[in-house]
């Protein structure tokens, strides 16, 4: 009986044994749990919270947490009546207003870690966003944009309390799968004439070539070692495609004449020694200029993201000036014999100016870009001697008849000939 006993009270004893256990091992894991709560509740409360304890950039070490809600408080009310944040888009922005904000202070400082920094919760309303990049973009670059990611950009932003910062680019939160595959201008010359083998030999060589954001492109730098004729048939078909974008003309030549085959006004002179096209990419992507052989000609298309504005290039009337005739006596002639030994080619002068336009249509401004003049260029007329007359020198006289015609032909002065080397900088 009393060995039977014994293997009664065992079990009861073990049941005993493992409850108390347990229950031991609940109240430890409860007061470790608990205990920071009562701690941050009643004696943080008394004593603050610990050095280093942050909310965003706001410090709140040794403040209980009312005095710590009104300090953030404070400091959210100050950031709403200051702070100057902006979307921005090439050339346009807009100001993305505070109210958009919704600032949970109570929330932050209740979620704050003692002794440790921590955010400072903020929503922001992200249809707004929406809205506002629509006034930038353009449809099919707003379907395209990072929504997601700029609101994050912006709500940590505001989570600091940042009051003045750079604006935030739209052009970086466009997906890559659009940038660089707009074509937004182009330029051509139709007939090469005789440097046609050179340009295509070297549009094979050169496909593409990019011009980054922010930086001056140098066209000499890529055309080495070609004809002076051939560079400047190049340069010309570039400047057609850029000038009607929000680019800058940093360095512009023309000629003495006009080169055939190159529109009048769209001349880019390039020589390889003094002569260059530069041209300043003022927007923060990569824009890419693409070369393709068309016929006899070539084409330059300017692949990038599409411009805020629309620019439109015009050419106004073109002046043109006669040539005079120099008259060459040749006593080796018959009088009355005559023949030209070179024919003159006539002088041009034209204006050429860019309109922008906003997205309704409506004009913004108009500029002049350049005043392309082309001097004329003199006949030479060689004549015998008439009875009587004494031989003398070549000379520039020209007959009486011609005088009379030149005297009447308005000329421009030298102040108003543009220089053949001119830059334009804007």
């Amino acid at each position: 009986m009393h060995r039977r006993g014994i293997f009664v009270v065992r079990p009861v004893a073990a049941a005993k044994l493992f409850f108390v256990i347990a229950l031991c091992t609940t109240y430890l894991i409860s007061v470790s749990q608990i205990g920071p709560a009562i701690y941050e509740s009643v004696v943080a409360d008394e004593t603050g919270f610990a050095a280093g304890t942050m909310i965003g950039s706001i410090s709140i070490a040794a403040l209980s947490k009312e005095e710590a809600v009104q300090k953030v408080q404070t400091k959210v009310n100050e950031w709403k009546t200051s702070a100057q944040l902006t979307l921005a888009y090439q050339e346009k922005t807009v100001a993305i207003p505070t109210r958009l904000f919704t600032f949970r202070v109570e929330q932050s400082v209740q979620q704050a870690v003692d002794g440790r920094p921590s955010q400072l919760v903020v929503q922001l309303d992200k249809e707004a966003v929406s809205t506002l990049a629509a006034q930038l973009a353009t449809p099919a670059l707003a379907s395209s944009l990072q929504l997601d990611k700029l609101v994050n950009d912006i709500t940590v932003s505001a989570a600091l309390l940042q009051r003045h910062r750079e604006p935030f680019d739209l052009a970086r939160y466009i997906g890559q799968q659009t940038t660089g595959k707009i074509a937004v201008s182009v330029g051509s010359i139709t007939n090469l004439g005789e440097q046609k083998a050179e340009v295509i030999a070297w549009v094979d060589n050169h496909p593409s070539i990019e011009i980054k954001g922010k930086t001056v492109f140098s066209l000499a730098a890529y055309v080495k070692g070609m004809s002076s004729l051939a560079m400047s048939t190049i340069a010309s078909a570039v400047y057609q495609a850029v000038l009607p974008t929000n680019f800058t003309v940093v360095e512009r030549h023309t000629s003495r004449s006009l080169p055939d085959g190159i529109p009048l006004g769209y001349e880019a002179k390039v020589d390889g020694n003094i002569s260059d096209l530069r041209v300043y990419n003022p927007n923060t992507t990569a824009y890419t200029l693409q070369f393709q052989t068309v016929g006899t000609g070539f084409r330059v298309t300017l692949y990038g993201l599409p411009f805020t504005y629309q620019y439109v290039i015009k050419t106004g009337e073109i002046e043109y000036f006669p040539p005079k005739t120099v008259v060459q006596y040749n006593p080796s002639l018959k009088p009355g014999e005559r023949y030209v030994a070179a024919a003159g080619r006539q002088g041009m002068l034209v204006k050429v100016k860019k309109e922008t336009y906003d997205e309704s249509k409506q004009l913004i401004k108009t500029e002049v870009i350049s005043e392309d003049f082309y001097p004329p260029v003199h006949a030479i007329e060689v004549r015998g001697l008439e009875l009587g007359t004494t031989p003398t020198n070549d000379t520039e006289t020209p007959s009486s008849s011609e005088t009379q015609n030149n005297e009447q032909t308005k000329t421009p002065t030298q102040e108003e000939q543009p220089n053949e080397s001119d830059q334009y900088e804007k």
